[in-house]
């Protein structure tokens, strides 16, 4: 029995190869790509050394965005987002260190870059509408940086200080502290109209810190903050229609 030479079958495997990328960028070029443009606006919360480790809700404050996504793939979507976040603990909201008397606030501002994975684009018909409506739940993550000035008080006895404020507050020495964030979260979209969507987003950001408080020597300086959003957001497709309708 005959055998093709190997540079045949390297010739047929490199064809059939070039073949199949060609078809891929074919029909990469045939799915639109375009922009959409949204703000958000969201509950935020915080744990860390002035909050337990769960969310609480007595220190929830609230949150905006402005973001910029593009859409590459029905799959893939890249975004740019700009956040205004507000953060807040409190010792006395948390039993095990009452008697500790410290509480924090903080303006935060956030610029992050993430990756969106669609996981599944869900076609909805209501029975005697003309209209359809798209689901699309996603999965995503990024990284970005976050500017703060956490503002710590103590406000427990004069004569009990000693004992708990082991370092000036804000700790560090500085007022403005800047962090890098790893954000991480999932969100469904409803596409409501060609051009419109709206969506429910969550998202969680461990902190490479201990400072997003002001507080970590006078507490537990192993234990570094996560801050979290969850919250709405309305967007605009600037050159549609949505690509599932075609």
């Amino acid at each position: 029995m005959r055998t093709r030479p190997l540079g045949l079958k390297l010739g047929v495997f490199l064809f059939a190869l070039l073949t199949s990328l060609s078809s891929v960028q074919g029909q990469l070029r045939r799915i639109p790509r375009f922009w959409e443009v949204g703000a958000g606006l969201y509950g935020s919360n915080y744990s860390g050394d002035l909050a337990p480790d769960h969310i609480s809700f007595s220190n929830t404050r609230f949150g905006a965005s402005l973001f910029l996504r593009y859409h590459w793939s029905p799959t893939f979507q890249l975004r740019s987002q700009l956040n205004y976040v507000q953060l807040a603990g409190d010792d006395r909201l948390h039993p095990p260190n009452a008697n500790r008397s410290f509480r924090f606030t903080s303006n935060t501002i956030e610029t992050m870059g993430s990756l969106e994975l669609s996981l599944v684009n869900i076609a909805y018909d209501p029975p005697g509408g003309s209209h359809t409506y798209y689901f699309s739940p996603y999965i995503f993550a990024g990284v970005g940086i976050a500017f703060s000035a956490p503002k710590v008080v103590y406000y427990g006895p004069p004569s009990e200080r000693y004992r708990f404020e082991r370092e000036p507050i804000p700790e560090g020495g500085r007022a403005q502290q800047t962090v890098g964030i790893f954000p991480f979260g999932v969100g469904m979209r409803l596409i409501a109209s060609d051009f419109v969507a709206l969506g429910l987003e969550a998202c969680a950001r461990p902190a490479p810190s201990d400072l997003v408080d002001g507080v970590s020597r006078n507490g537990n300086p192993k234990r570094k903050d996560w801050y979290y959003t969850a919250g709405l957001t309305v967007s605009y497709f600037l050159n549609g229609p949505w690509y599932l309708k075609n």
